[in-house]
């Protein structure tokens, strides 16, 4: 998959990567490296991993921003704060220009199914789409150190540049999932529905040297249900996961049939 070249007007185009993974993981420096022919990168994410953090927004306490060097040598944005943080600290004027794209990832491990309410990946890029931006989340399926995130990374780039041609929707966003094999294993790309996980959580309990129990969230890896036309489904079988999702969580269909409900709900309201 070759990294796309746009013409030399695309490249005043400004592009802020974020993840959760941290600002020093091995994911998001393969993703910036890979966008950065498509014009501006900028980079602001977490001082600390902020898996599962869902869509947070740091309110009850102070945010600390500063500048770090990646190991490539550039110098990016971290902040305390959770990955939609960054989106919003640099929508509110840390970063100049304001970006025009938010791709964050490239997350380890998949964001499919639910996880999507979980994920502080998926996160970064609902935050965008809150301030109007178009977005993509991107994540591998593996938690493997050392991993190759190269096939992710310009797959993440080719999908970025046909956005910066063609737009998305208002209040909408693409959520990736890529196969952990080499470049030349992945049987192409599917278009999806989000797929239905399944948790393997258990309740640990143990006892502080005082005696006053404390509780971990452990258990097994979630598993899913390998469905054609879900992006679980997908990447269980080979495929590149592009979902399309809405921030508009509406259900039209039911709130359809509540009209049916709606004289008798009203019934007594003063």
């Amino acid at each position: 998959m070759a990294t796309p070249t746009p013409d030399a007007a695309a490249k005043t185009y400004h592009i802020l990567v974020t993840n959760d993974d941290g600002v020093f993981a091995p994911g998001l420096l393969a993703l910036k490296r890979a966008l950065e022919p498509l014009g501006q990168v900028t980079v602001f994410a977490p001082d600390h991993n902020w898996s599962a953090a869902g869509h947070s927004k740091t309110m009850h306490k102070p945010l600390r921003a500063s500048k770090v060097e990646l190991s490539d040598g550039t110098l990016a944005y971290t902040t305390t704060g959770a990955p939609s943080d960054c989106v919003g600290l640099a929508m509110l004027g840390l970063v100049d220009p304001l970006p025009d794209l938010v791709v964050s990832g490239i997350n380890q491990g998949l964001n499919v199914g639910h996880d999507i309410t979980y994920s502080g990946t998926v996160a970064g890029a609902m935050e965008a789409v809150v301030s109007g931006l178009p977005a993509i989340a991107v994540s591998l399926d593996s938690y493997e150190p050392g991993k190759d995130f190269g096939p992710a990374a310009h797959f993440a780039a080719r999908l970025a540049h046909m956005v910066q041609r063609e737009g998305l929707p208002a209040n909408t966003f693409l959520n990736v999932n890529v196969p952990a094999v080499p470049a030349g294993q992945i049987r192409g790309v599917l278009l999806t529905r989000l797929g239905k996980r399944l948790y393997n959580d258990a309740l640990i309990r143990r006892q502080d040297p005082r005696g006053r129990d404390y509780y971990w969230i452990g258990g097994g890896p979630p598993s899913g249900i390998v469905e054609d036309g879900t992006d679980i489904g997908a990447v269980a079988n080979g495929f590149i996961s592009v979902t399309p999702l809405c921030m508009d969580m509406t259900d039209y269909g039911l709130l359809e049939r509540l009209q049916r409900w709606h004289a008798e709900l009203n019934e007594g309201v003063d």
